[in-house]
């Protein structure tokens, strides 16, 4: 029987870009067409809906604020993950994100912990003490530090296949391979 840690209910927060799906490189995903999950992904979500309390998609997608993708193309990408994932018995209680440019200065872009605060802020019940961010690159990891500096605590896991040199010396608190390594680690 898969169980979560005990005490109040946490958040645990994923990225979605090279941890659910497979990344653009050089571009976004723009459109459905171009979307395509990550080896076992959606049986790693599987899994972690039986073992996380609360699970959030936190992604910055600064293609929309770039004007080369609209926000009704990342709601259909989004509808249709929301779908996949209700198909295979998973479960995804949010999808927060950031549309912004580097330059607009906004608090919710990665590194910024805004788009998981912004979450907690309306969901008081979850102890944001006891996070846990699951992420692919040292933004991902900066924003679980920050998000650490304001609520006591977030645990960092990157996701990291060893096919980025720029990864080697990122630090973290743990690292798997896929979502799926991740999912079995810690639902065994």
């Amino acid at each position: 029987m898969i169980s979560s840690p005990p005490s109040e209910p946490w958040c645990l927060f994923l990225d979605r870009d090279g941890v659910i799906n497979r990344r653009v490189v050089g571009d976004y995903v723009r459109t459905l067409q171009q979307w395509e999950y990550l080896p076992g992904a959606l049986h790693g979500l599987r899994l972690l809906s039986q073992w996380a309390p609360r699970i959030v998609i936190v992604t910055n997608q600064r293609g929309v604020g770039r004007g080369l993708m609209s926000q009704e193309d990342l709601d259909r990408i989004h509808a249709r993950l929301l779908e996949d994932v209700a198909m295979v018995g998973a479960r995804v209680d949010a999808i927060r994100v950031c549309p912004h440019r580097e330059t607009d200065g906004c608090a919710c872009r990665k590194p910024q912990p805004g788009l998981a605060l912004s979450w907690l802020a309306v969901n008081r019940e979850v102890n944001p003490g006891r996070s846990v961010m699951v992420g692919d690159s040292p933004s991902d990891m900066a924003m679980a530090e920050n998000l650490a500096a304001v609520t006591g605590g977030c645990v960092r896991v990157l996701i990291d296949d060893r096919s980025d040199p720029g990864l080697t010396g990122v630090d973290t608190d743990l690292r798997f391979p896929t979502l799926l390594d991740y999912a079995k680690d810690v639902t065994t």
